[in-house]
């Protein structure tokens, strides 16, 4: 399998935004070192947004409030696409959510990029939030994964039939019926 391919898949973003006209949002990473933190204009509009990215399976952010808004929190899986330009579904199965210490949620919540998570929440200005969120790989079952390749592979030359063979052979048992399709 692509490298970039199994990286994706232990992948999390987490969207976060203090919405409120000339609103921000500072980020500090409390617990969890490798989290890519970017700033993103189409998530920008009248306040700041910001994306991060991590391969890590829990984080701890503090997060300070620059004016009173709505804080938005999205739990989502990474978008990546194939080389033709699909959004590629790729899962994550969030575990836990909480805010200042209060369980939103501690259950499988499998997201992912078209289908997130949305937490809202009032927040004044100057206001500081502690955010714990945990997750894991998604359990993908055999045809979900196959389904996740065949889409990547559309369109990619670095998909050989080597590369998709050793695919089939790093996943479950029950990709002895599916791999066929793969070569």
């Amino acid at each position: 399998m692509d490298s970039a391919m199994r990286e994706w898949l232990d992948m999390a973003r987490i969207d976060i935004k203090n919405q409120g006209e000339g609103n921000d949002v500072k980020i500090s990473v409390v617990k969890g070192e490798h989290c890519h933190i970017r700033k993103a204009q189409w998530f920008s509009k009248g306040s700041a947004g910001y994306v991060l990215e991590t391969c890590e399976n829990h984080q701890v952010l503090k997060l300070e409030c620059h004016g009173a808004g709505e804080l938005l929190i999205r739990l989502q899986g990474v978008d990546r696409r194939s080389p033709s330009g699909t959004r590629l579904p790729l899962w994550v199965d969030y575990t836990r959510l909480a805010i200042n210490g209060k369980v939103i949620f501690w259950e499988m919540k499998p997201q992912w990029h078209n289908r997130p998570y949305v937490f809202t929440g009032k927040v004044v200005d100057g206001e500081q939030i502690i955010v714990e969120i945990s997750w894991s790989s998604h359990g993908y079952k055999g045809e979900e994964l196959a389904q996740l390749l065949s889409l990547w592979c559309e369109g990619n030359d670095l998909c050989s039939p080597v590369q998709k063979d050793y695919a089939c052979s790093i996943v479950a048992d029950s990709w002895a019926v599916l791999c066929p399709a793969f070569t």
